[in-house]
């Protein structure tokens, strides 16, 4: 499956989301849900290629959720992770490499 613009678009978000409430202890699907406003079903598909990626793993059972594997990973990280691109988009995700989802949690743009 491959996913849009608007699946990349959250699949960042989502990222950005999970590394600012990450504190060591598994994150829910409906905590990141509630923060997102994105349904569960959703984030699922989102979470299936960001766990194949090893962006973020996950915990089964009660208490359980995700886990970020990469501290502090990139846009173009996540980008790599949830869709194929062609390899004239290269040179964006090689630009992206420098912008961290964190910094796109705190609203910050980018510096150069």
């Amino acid at each position: 499956m491959e996913f849009g613009m608007k699946r990349v678009v959250a699949s960042v978000q989502v990222v950005a989301i999970l590394n600012r409430i990450y504190n060591g202890s598994p994150v829910s699907i409906a905590s990141i849900s509630k923060e997102s406003k994105l349904s569960v079903s959703y984030l699922e598909q989102i979470f299936s290629k960001l766990r194949t990626s090893e962006i973020v793993t996950s915990q089964r059972g009660a208490g359980g959720g995700y886990h970020l594997s990469k501290a502090n990973p990139s846009v173009a990280d996540v980008v790599r992770a949830v869709t194929n691109t062609p390899d004239s988009f290269e040179p964006v995700l090689n630009a992206l490499e420098w912008v961290p989802v964190a910094q796109l949690a705190q609203g910050k743009s980018p510096t150069p």
